[in-house]
């Protein structure tokens, strides 16, 4: 999986003609089925209007470089009737509010990750009211314009009557059942703990946030939130 701030920016490969056709300016993303539609491509001409990749011709997604087989998978905005309409429904994931069924606020997206084979997306980082909460995309019921409604029965998903807390507090004891912050969080910790990190994550300014190998810790998980890449942690950990 790659998050979507990986992908904007990266280089663009024509294989067939081994040209460097221009970068990777933004996403479009089709709300009907929580995916990536097209790539927009700044090929640095933009006088002749803007370019698009549809993302079903993308050959592959490196740290580097967005390969796709010929510069004939690229087609100019004005001839995609989809990206039009998709453009006008102006549906966007990073920056969206996320709002549970019953109207309860939850976060604000701030980033997400994509499956690099078909464009899905998989999960969003949210910016809480009190912490960072990871959501599935499979919760997510409604895609809006700058909103997002996810499922209330995500929140009692994996969890029993019987959670209590352990020595370290991680789980607290409330006498109210937890709200969806707290939800979120247990669930996401519980996902991620006693794992072992599989890539080194670092912070923006370089900083060593979780080491290859690693197992993953309420102390790691804490670090690594606190250097706003949890979703990167969650996307790169396997059973220990």
């Amino acid at each position: 999986m790659k998050s979507i701030r990986e992908i904007i920016g990266l280089s663009l490969i024509c294989v067939k003609e081994g040209l460097e056709y221009g970068h990777i300016k933004d996403v479009l993303f089709d709300p009907a089925n929580g995916r990536i539609k097209y790539l927009i491509v700044d090929d640095g001409q933009w006088y002749l209007g803007a370019k698009l990749l549809p993302f079903e011709k993308v050959m592959g997604i490196g740290t580097d470089v967005i390969t796709v087989e010929s510069q004939e998978n690229i087609v100019p905005f004005i001839q995609a009737q989809d990206a039009l309409d998709l453009i006008k429904r102006d549906v966007k994931i990073i920056g969206s509010k996320v709002y549970t069924q019953k109207g309860e606020y939850i976060g604000e997206v701030k980033e997400c990750s994509v499956c690099e084979q078909d464009g899905s997306i998989s999960m969003c980082e949210l910016s809480g009211k009190e912490h960072s909460i990871t959501i599935n995309a499979s919760d997510i019921l409604t895609y809006g314009k700058g909103v997002i409604i996810i499922s209330g029965d995500a929140l009692r998903e994996n969890f029993t009557t019987d959670d209590k807390p352990d020595e370290q507090g991680i789980y607290e004891e409330h006498d109210d059942e937890p709200g969806p912050s707290r939800m979120f969080e247990l669930k996401q910790r519980r996902f991620l703990l006693g794992k072992r990190v599989k890539k080194r994550i670092l912070s923006e300014s370089g900083q060593l946030l979780a080491d290859k190998g690693e197992i993953v810790t309420d102390e790691v998980i804490d670090r690594v939130k606190a250097g706003g890449k949890l979703v990167e942690l969650t996307m790169n950990v396997e059973p220990n």
